[in-house]
């Protein structure tokens, strides 16, 4: 049974068919066993993930970015994406690459790489460099330490995504410059207490906004 605590979430993530497993294009692409214990079920050609379950990936994401910021780690999104290096374009410990073949293979040592377009080349490249994995809408669980099962398809979703990871790096940031009033991330969603974190997120957001209109 669902908290209470986390009932709007749930309800936000089912409206916005959070459940549905991405629709992979590619037909190499196939649902591995690994990760059957996060589904639910299969209907005709939908497989449906265990949003339950996957609280626990989301939670445990945004915790160990959040642990390696304020660590000073490097972090590498890797994803088709060109939002993410609008976030992080000021950060020189937050690097952004669209991937292509041998990129991974060739990046410098990094502390996490956070997957958001998984194709098989580039597991198997993440593997081979034993790299701290959160895969993103992934099909298989195989060496992902950080699981984050979303359909990120969903517009929506994909913007809820952007601004929770960025709203994490920065709040982390703030706890690590030791700033009067800085805020601690406690929750899964947080609740920015800087008027200027609001407004950077606010900007961010309309950002996003902007660029999926064009």
């Amino acid at each position: 049974m669902v908290r209470t605590e986390y009932s709007r979430l749930f309800s936000f993530l089912i409206g916005s068919s959070g459940y549905l497993i991405p629709c992979f294009y590619n037909e190499d692409v196939r649902i591995s066993k690994t990760m059957h214990p996060y589904l639910l079920g299969k209907r005709n050609i939908y497989y449906f993930y265990n949003l339950e379950k996957s609280l626990y990936g989301i939670r445990a994401t945004l915790e160990v970015l959040k642990n390696i910021i304020l660590s000073e780690g490097k972090i590498l999104f890797v994803s088709d994406s060109s939002f993410f290096k609008i976030c992080f374009f000021n950060d020189p410990n937050i690097n952004y690459i669209k991937w292509k073949r041998g990129y991974l293979a060739k990046s410098k040592d990094v502390d996490l790489v956070v997957l958001s377009d998984i194709e098989k080349e580039n597991i198997v490249e993440a593997h081979r460099k034993c790299l701290l994995l959160v895969g993103v809408g992934s099909s298989t669980m195989s060496k992902v330490s950080y699981p984050f099962n979303l359909n990120l398809e969903s517009p929506l979703l994909f913007f809820w995504f952007c601004s929770l990871i960025y709203m994490v790096c920065m709040n982390s940031k703030r706890i690590k410059s030791k700033k009067k009033g800085g805020y601690v991330f406690s929750s899964l969603l947080g609740k920015a207490g800087i008027k200027e974190v609001k407004k950077k997120s606010k900007i961010f957001l309309n950002v996003l906004g902007t660029s999926n209109n064009n």
